[in-house]
């Protein structure tokens, strides 16, 4: 199938682009965003059964082909890269990490195994004395500290969200046993293959696609956060300097895999519409039987590191009560700010949002969301 969109072309105030018949109404929330705030500044790419159907985009410096730091959302590609193994029978989940990563056993880790990690469960949060910034640039350095450490609590009996960390000890199981990066694994196995717009470690030729972010003033701290408490210890850069970090060329040309991708909405809705079925002449990058089993709850209840209620599949987030028009089956990944990717098998529906005003609530993300799944649910399948 193609993934080219065919559809009515959008021209209502500076929303631009296409939708496909069906999906106006999409379009008409997205200007409806645009006009209650004159700053916003966003894009929404929406495939359906490997057929894009919703190409906009709006706001300041924004285009169709413009690459943003998506935090958070980077964690998905991981994900792939290791499911794609799972799937090869290269990895075992329920494997030690150890039995691929030996120095992985130290602290009493040695009986840990690849699926407690993946589901958030390894207590491998952060590191005794906290990170600096200079620790989020090198995964491999990052992951040599995490072998070393002891989890804040005993792996497997709960789960944290491992969010500065996950993508650093993800990307070191693909390189133990591939020999290679995980940006290089997901560049050659996945991105390349399919033009996908959405890079682990950017390179220097697409900076003119490059977009900033911009914060308002009131992110410049969390004072939720207590130091020396779990979430502390996972979390102990300032949002502001994260936000400062995200802009950077070293931090994009990097890559690591938690949190420093560089996508466009476009690059997050094909990731996941290539999980769920071929697009154009490529393949899916797995299987449904793959999909169903990473989207399966592994994690649930009070999140340690969070201090509420979440849901986590292998590695990827998973749906809530909050989100009831996605279905059981749903898997994806937010990023802070206000982006997000998620494919849902039940409609055939991968989403993808990027947004370049930094927001700390509001859920203008799940505003289009739910209305793609009212017009996928709508819309004849052809």
């Amino acid at each position: 199938m193609s993934d080219e969109l065919e559809g009515v072309a959008v021209r209502a105030g500076v929303v631009r682009g296409m939708v496909a018949p069906g999906y106006e109404a999409v379009a008409r929330v997205f200007a409806e965003l645009l006009a209650s705030n004159s700053d916003y500044a966003a894009q929404v790419a929406v495939h359906r059964h490997g057929i894009r159907v919703v190409d906009l985009w709006c706001g300041a410096g924004m285009d169709s082909d413009s690459l943003l730091p998506i935090a958070s959302c980077t964690k998905g590609s991981a994900y792939v890269c290791a499911a794609v193994l799972a799937q090869a029978g290269e990895l075992g989940l329920d494997r030690a990490v150890a039995a691929y990563w030996p120095a992985f056993a130290a602290e009493g880790k040695g009986d840990t195994t690849v699926r407690q990690l993946l589901a958030h469960q390894a207590g491998l949060v952060g590191v005794d004395g906290g990170f600096q910034l200079d620790d989020l640039y090198d995964d491999r350095v990052l992951a040599a500290r995490l072998a070393m450490q002891r989890p804040y609590w005993r792996p497997g009996i709960a789960h944290g969200y491992h969010g500065f960390t996950i993508g650093a000890m993800v990307g070191e199981l693909v390189y133990r046993m591939t020999g290679q990066t995980l940006h290089a694994f997901y560049e050659t196995r996945i991105r390349r293959p399919r033009g996908i717009d959405l890079f682990v470690g950017l390179p220097e030729e697409l900076d003119h696609r490059f977009v900033p972010l911009i914060a308002p003033p009131e992110l410049g701290s969390d004072d939720r956060v207590t130091a020396g408490s779990l979430r502390g210890v996972a979390s102990t850069v300032p949002i502001a300097d994260r936000i400062q970090v995200h802009n950077s060329r070293e931090f994009r040309a990097a890559g690591p895999a938690s949190s420093g991708g560089t996508a466009s909405a476009r690059g997050l809705a094909l990731l996941y519409a290539s999980c769920l079925g071929s697009v154009g002449v490529q393949p899916p990058v797995i299987t449904n039987k793959t999909a169903a089993e990473w989207a399966q709850i592994h994690s649930t209840g009070h999140d340690l590191v969070m201090g509420r209620p979440s849901r986590f599949g292998l590695g990827f987030q998973l749906p809530d009560e909050e989100r009831p028009y996605l279905s059981a089956r749903t898997f994806g990944h937010d990023g802070g700010g206000g982006c997000w990717g998620f494919a849902d098998p039940r409609t055939g529906t991968a989403f993808g949002y990027t947004r370049r005003n930094v927001v700390s609530d509001g859920d203008e993300a799940g505003s289009l969301a739910r209305v793609v799944q009212e017009c996928a649910l709508n819309t004849s399948e052809e």
